[in-house]
């Protein structure tokens, strides 16, 4: 298994419409499912107290590294909704705190 997981800091103060946006977006890849290449994608949010920014991840899971490559399908629809999710998002977050990371697993340490 692969992981990309990205993570990024949020001002509290757009958290209400940083949570609509990516509400919006895993409904669109619910309802598109075949468009997308990972099997599971999931977010989280780190808990703090005393920050005026939340700390978000996305870990995405492809069964391997050929899934992970494997270009989405650029039909249209999905061009034009992926360009408006990421120009919406840039607006939200704290500049320059968007990385990515490629993690891969080691199955015969899995328990």
């Amino acid at each position: 298994m692969l992981c990309e997981i990205g993570r990024w800091q949020v001002p509290k103060k757009n958290s209400k419409k940083h949570l609509e946006m990516w509400t919006a977006w895993m409904n669109y890849i619910r309802t598109n499912r075949a468009k997308f290449h990972f099997t599971r994608s999931r977010l989280f949010v780190l808990e703090t107290k005393g920050s005026d920014v939340e700390e978000w991840r996305w870990i995405d899971e492809y069964p391997d590294q050929k899934a992970y490559n494997k270009p989405m399908k650029t039909d249209a629809e999905l061009v034009k909704v992926k360009a408006k999710v990421v120009k919406d998002w840039e607006f939200l977050r704290v500049p320059n705190s968007f990385k990515t990371e490629i993690w891969v697993e080691k199955p015969e340490l899995g328990v």
